[in-house]
């Protein structure tokens, strides 16, 4: 695991995602770190269930989303119509037309 993988500090812990009990921060696992984004396990003990999350960490102050319209249901039926057809890698589903990643784009915008 790189060096950066490293889970901030989270007071009171989470609560499950199934039964709604808090997790002590010393049930959750960090599995990966990358940039503002956070991949955890969280294990309850009271249900005994496991659930895998991701966390963002939150835009500073001042700072607003882009203004965009939300994503609508119809949006994400739509993707997983295109998903199911889609026979390339994620690095050619990601890519833009110019090469970059859209990832890329977006933050020179």
């Amino acid at each position: 695991m790189d060096p950066r993988d490293h889970l901030r500090a989270l007071p009171d812990g989470l609560a499950c995602t199934v039964c709604n009990e808090p997790v002590p921060v010393d049930r959750i696992r960090l599995l990966a770190r990358r940039d503002d984004l956070v991949f955890i396990q969280v294990e309850c003990e009271r249900c005994g269930s496991t659930a895998l999350e991701f966390l963002a960490e939150a835009a500073p102050e001042g700072v607003s989303a882009p203004d965009r319209p939300a994503i609508s249901t119809d949006d994400v039926l739509a993707m997983h119509e295109f998903l199911d057809t889609w026979t390339g890698g994620v690095g050619a589903l990601l890519a833009a037309p110019s090469g970059k990643s859209r990832a890329d784009e977006s933050r020179s915008s």
